[in-house]
């Protein structure tokens, strides 16, 4: 940990925890950029429940989980995936690897999902792109979100100091 996260209001991305704290008005400092926290989605299934975070920067949103204790970051892309559960993409084929049902058990920040919404999902996965793979989220309503998920290394997760904690 840097002398700088033992300050208040610091959170070290190097703490699996952390993402799971965030709030919105929060930021998240990568690459030389920064993004804010606008909302936070807690998914629940049978097993577990897990936080994912969206960030903004400008008109460009992601999202942001904790799998494997390492922060993944999920960006939309506009893409069919067939009902058989392949796509292509960058000149590779996905495939479902994984698929399962959550539900969302909270909601902080303006989203148009509420708790007790449920949704289906499926991971693809190619074989020629072992750092990166395919989200796709189907919710009741007939919305699919597909996105791009990949590691995405996280300098310092910064708290909102407007005392709204």
């Amino acid at each position: 940990m840097g002398w700088l996260d033992r300050f208040p209001g610091r959170k070290p991305a190097g703490d699996p925890q952390a993402l799971a704290r965030v709030t919105p008005g929060d930021s998240v400092e990568a690459g030389g950029e920064t993004w804010n926290v606008t909302a936070v989605l807690f998914y629940r299934d049978a097993a577990s429940e897990w936080p994912v975070v969206k960030i903004e920067r400008g008109a460009v949103a992601a999202w942001l989980a904790l799998e494997d204790g390492k922060i993944v970051r999920y960006d939309h892309l506009d893409l069919p995936v067939g009902p058989d559960g392949h796509a292509s993409w960058n000149g590779r084929t996905y495939a479902r690897a994984e698929m399962g049902n959550a539900t969302v058990s909270r909601v902080l920040g303006p989203v148009d999902v509420a708790p007790g919404d449920t949704l289906s999902y499926q991971v693809l996965r190619s074989a020629s792109d072992p750092r990166g793979w395919l989200s796709v989220e189907a919710w009741p309503s007939g919305f699919v979100d597909v996105s791009a998920g990949r590691l995405w290394p996280v300098d310092r997760i910064v708290a909102d100091t407007g005392g709204q904690r």
